[in-house]
């Protein structure tokens, strides 16, 4: 009858075995990991050439936005998609300093509810994007002191005259934009 036990425990103890063979290596790859992650990184170097590419990615979407021509019928077209999405209380997504123009325009191709009502204003993903980025960057440096468009990109000529011969609507479309204004009905 010992013998029995001892022959049921046996599968028992292998595998209890084997599972502490098998956990050691991952628990030794688990510290190796994390030393490896805290004592090894990008060098000073890889940092340095990583902040390099990501200011020029940045200031060739600055001048891609200086560069991109806002349609003749920009505000006639851009006012009532803007209040479209604010009346759906949608909140497309935002460019900021770190995020490349390119992430921006997938991540608005990735809202299905946003992308009909572009498509029911007849409007790309990109030209939204770029739009309302070359809009508001235009609107921002014609207002500027000479001193702030010193090291600004060269704006669009259109777009800043565009901009200037409309005061209104380019006032009505900045006051939609402003994410602490009211909610249009």
């Amino acid at each position: 009858m010992m013998e029995a036990r001892m022959n049921a425990f046996i599968p028992c103890r292998i595998l209890f075995a084997c599972a502490c063979v098998l956990a050691a290596p991952s628990l030794g790859l688990r510290e190796a990991r994390t030393q490896d992650v805290e004592t090894h990184g990008p060098s000073a170097e890889q940092k340095a050439e990583i902040e390099r590419a990501v200011h020029e990615a940045r200031q060739q979407d600055i001048q891609s936005a200086a560069d991109y021509r806002l349609p003749k019928d920009f505000f006639a077209r851009m006012l009532p998609l803007i209040r479209a999405i604010r009346q759906a209380r949608l909140t497309p997504p935002m460019q900021t300093r770190n995020m490349p123009l390119a992430i921006t325009i997938r991540r608005t191709e990735d809202m299905p509810e946003l992308q009909a009502i572009l498509q029911a204003h007849d409007m790309s993903a990109r030209d939204f994007v770029m739009g309302l980025t070359a809009f508001e960057m235009t609107a921002t440096m014609s207002d500027a002191p000479p001193a702030d468009r010193k090291n600004a990109p060269k704006l669009n000529r259109d777009n800043v005259r565009l901009i200037q011969s409309h005061q209104a609507l380019t006032q009505a479309l900045l006051h939609d934009l402003d994410e602490d204004s009211e909610k249009l009905q």
